[in-house]
Parts: structure tokens; sequence; C-alpha cells
């Protein structure tokens, strides 16, 4: 009796230090009963019951935790509308309003199912599939499960059959929260084999460029060089980078290539993943995930090795804006399309050994709508796929409703220095101006150039010298003026800025 009293305290004393780091743990993972186990997370407060053949990703836990299996992703988001515009209703009614406008999705039954005594609001909808190779998830299914006012969490689920959802989570609910939620990874890029013009430029200016180097937007450029050198010459700036944009609609530019080639700028090279059909934009990601546009990176592929100098590829930028066909609002709540039809261009271009690309990602700096599943670190793509963090933010300025005239840091602050907590890429603000309406526009510009050194991250700062439209009264009205060539005050303050940089 005594041996087994004593053998029983040591199992006890054991098992205390484990038992307690549990109970300390902000998430845990255990088996809950034969062929599931149970998901825990304190500081979100809820459980969740799944099956066992799921595999855990916490990479991004204060967004969602990730479960995966070769034929089934279980993805569950957590979303605080506290002192935003937003709550439970918006978020309900509007969360669905992107599938309804893309006709490659379909929504197949909505309906409320209790989970014990908590209701959940399901959503079942699909598309056609469109992966051969591998087994495409194209059932989906988002269960909503509303808290309060101000919290929502979302279960959200796709499979490569359809779905039912009891089988895949048995049981949810809502604890008491506690606890701090453990940090998400860092992300840090892959070291590259570039060619050796690429390599030089990638050293010299995102690797050991002390001061900021500026890069322009010009609408007529390459087509009209004149006008970027008359620019050039107003300025006393020399640019290194130009900014142009194309979709699948367009071919590679060669001419306009190389011209910018001969003149001695590096090309930011945005590329949409929309193509002109009937007339109409549209997304294509499944349709490039199908192969249909095969063709067409090949050749692009091919150009990209003929024109031999260096270009920052920048790929579906702000895609957390449903103003972008391509952002996942928009295409099912699925950042994974996102994400694989970037891996799909990257892979094609690696299958024809481009080596001139320096890979691009650039995030909004807010993401509309504002919900976990459109979370820029959604779409990450991985680090063997991104050389650079690309940050994005105006001063639009007060033309629209809503809008307010910000300085450079409060454009800025709010999301750099998130970025630098989570990636060690070198940054680049991919494009940026300052609107002209409500408020100093040369005073603007003198502020913004004395403080960008202090984001040391960034390395190259474009600037955006175009303007938006206003087409309501019929009429083409300017409503951002972000040009920065039209007045004598701000060309002096712009010109005097970057004598700075040079």
């Amino acid at each position: 009796m005594k041996k087994g009293l004593i053998a029983l305290i040591l199992i006890l004393l054991l098992t205390m230090p484990i038992a307690r780091a549990m109970e300390d743990s902000s998430t845990q993972l255990v088996q809950h009963y034969p062929g599931y186990q149970k998901y825990t997370n304190r500081p979100y407060g809820y459980e969740i019951v799944l099956s066992d053949n799921l595999h855990l990703n916490e990479d991004i836990v204060s967004v969602k935790s990730r479960f995966e299996s070769e034929d089934i992703v279980v993805e569950v988001l957590y979303d605080n509308f506290y002192n935003t515009i937003n709550s439970y209703l918006t978020y309900l009614n509007y969360g669905n309003r992107g599938i309804l406008r893309n006709p490659e999705f379909k929504i197949t039954n909505e309906y409320n199912h209790y989970f014990g005594n908590l209701l959940g609001r399901i959503t079942l909808f699909e598309r056609r599939k469109v992966k051969t190779d591998e087994p495409d998830r194209n059932y989906y299914a988002t269960i909503a499960f509303v808290r309060s006012r101000n919290e929502v969490v979302t279960v959200f689920m796709k499979s490569s059959r359809p779905i039912y959802i009891q089988k895949i989570m048995p049981e949810f609910k809502f604890i008491e929260k506690s606890g701090t939620l453990k940090k998400d990874v860092v992300f840090s890029p892959e070291i590259k084999n570039f060619d050796e013009k690429t390599r030089a430029f990638y050293d010299e200016y995102f690797i050991n460029r002390e001061r900021t180097a500026f890069g322009i937007f010009e609408p007529t450029y390459p087509k009209y060089p004149y006008r970027l050198q008359q620019l050039e010459q107003k300025l006393d700036y020399n640019f290194p980078v130009t900014l142009m944009y194309n979709n699948f609609s367009l071919p590679f530019k060669t001419d306009q290539m190389n011209t910018a080639k001969e003149m001695g700028k590096v090309v930011e090279y945005t590329l949409y993943t929309t193509d002109i059909i009937d007339g109409e934009e549209r997304d294509i990601t499944l349709d490039i995930l199908e192969g249909k546009y095969d063709e067409y990176l090949d050749n692009l592929a091919k150009a990209f090795n003929k024109y031999d100098y260096p270009v920052l590829f920048r790929p579906n930028n702000e895609m957390n804006g449903e103003w972008v066909w391509y952002c996942s609002h928009l295409v099912g709540k699925d950042t994974d399309l996102f994400i694989d039809c970037w891996r799909y261009i990257y892979n094609k271009f690696q299958e024809h050994g481009v080596d001139n690309l320096i890979w691009v990602w650039n995030p909004n700096e807010k993401s509309f709508p504002d919900f976990s599943y459109n979370n820029y670190l959604c779409y990450y793509p991985g680090n063997q796929y991104v050389d650079v963090v690309g940050l994005t933010a105006y001063n639009t300025g007060n033309y629209y409703r809503g809008e307010i005239w910000r300085s450079f840091s409060q454009a800025y602050d709010h999301f750099y220095y998130d970025y630098i907590e989570r990636f060690t890429h070198p940054m680049m603000i991919t494009e940026f101006s300052c609107a002209s309406a409500g408020g100093n526009k040369e005073l603007w510009y003198e502020d913004m150039f004395n403080i960008i050194g202090k984001y040391d991250r960034i390395k190259i700062a474009v600037l955006w010298n175009g303007q938006d439209y206003d087409w309501s009264s019929g009429e083409k009205v300017v409503s951002r003026d972000y040009k920065i060539d039209l007045e004598e005050s701000v060309i002096n303050a712009v010109r005097q800025g970057l004598q700075q940089y040079k």
C-alpha cells in the first residue's frame, strides 16, 4: 500500500507542472474522444471540437487558427468591432455580398443551426473545380457565432467534397476569456539567386542604401519619355524606379520596357489577374489556376528573360481592398485562392528560369471590408515567394465624404510599425502622394521629406504624379489631384526635399 501511495504521489508531482503549463497556455489542442480533438482559445474565449486528422497552424493566430488535411481546411476567425463602424449586424449583412457579385460562386443554402445552446448562422456555397493534380476544395461553409454586438467568431470550412458540418465540427461553444494570446510568427525572406544585374540593384537599394530612394509614376511614361525627362529636370532628381500597370488583356509592352531600360529605369511592373471579357473587367483567378492563361504566362516569362534587366514585380497589389476584383471578399472569402494564384505564377516563371524579378507583396494600409477573413496577413504567400514588402497609403484629402486630410505620419505610423514587427523583409512604398483638397500640399511634402527617414526599413518610395476623377455628375471632375508638377510652391517643396536624398 505504501509503495502504491508513493507511486501515486510521484505521478501527481510529475504531472502537476504539465497540467499547470496547460492551464497557463493561451491555446490548447488535446484529444477529446476517438476521432476528434478539442481546440481551446482562451484569449478569444471559445472551444471547438474537430476531426483529429486536421493539423493545426497558428502562424497568424491573432487573426485565425487554421486546421488542414489534404481534403479539408477549417479556419476559426475572430472579429472584434469595438470602436469601429462595424457590428455583428454589418458583418452578417455585408459579409456575403461579395459572393453574390461573383458569378463563379453560388450560395446553395443559408440557415440557422444550434450547436448545443449556441446559435450559428450557416452559409453554404460552392464553385467549379479548377485543379486536377490535387484535391480542389471547392465546397464552402461559414458558421458565424455572435458573442456580443461587437464580437463574432466565424468557422470557415472548405472541402473537396460536399460539406457535412456536424461531422467535421460536432461541437462549438464560448467560454470565459482569460490569458494573453501568443505572438504570431515573424516572416523572413529566403535568399534568392537573382541574376547579376538584379542582385546588384537589390543590394544597392534594399540592403546597402542608408537613405530613401524615390521613384515616380508619370502617367504617360514610358510611352512618352520626354514628360518624365521634363519632370526630372524640374525637380533636379533622377528617379531610378518608375511605375507602370498591366493586366492579362495586355501583352508585355516590349518597346516601352526597352525605353525604360535604355534610360536606366527599373520598372515597378504591376500585374493584375484580370482580363477584359465581353467588354468588362473580370477576375481570372480560377481560370489561371485551371491553366487557361498558361500561354500568356509562358510568353510573359520569355519576355522577362529576354528583357534581361531588373524588375520590381508587383502582382495584385491592395488585395485586401474590395475595389479590386481579386480581393477575397469578391472571391469566396478564400484568401488561399489569392495565394495559390501567386504561387502558380511564381512557379511558372521558375520553370522558365526567370531570375530578374524582385517579387513585391503589397497590401493596402487598411482592409476593406475590415473583417478578419480579409485581413492582410491572410494573403501572405510565403517566405519563398516574397522578396520585398510593399506599403501603400495616400493622403486622399477630403473631397469625398468620410475622408480626412492626413499628415504623412498619420498615414503610415499605424501600419509601418505593425509591419516591422511581423516581417524582416526590406520594404518600399510602392505608390503614395498627397491630394490637394483639404490642406496645404506644399507643407505636407516638406513634412514628409523631413520625417520619412525615420522609417529606416523603407528603402524606396514611389511618388504618384496623377489624378483621380469623379464621374458622379456625368462629367469628368478631378476629385483627388495628386499631381506634383502643377503648382510652383509644390514643385519647389518637392525639389528641395529630394535634394536631401540624392
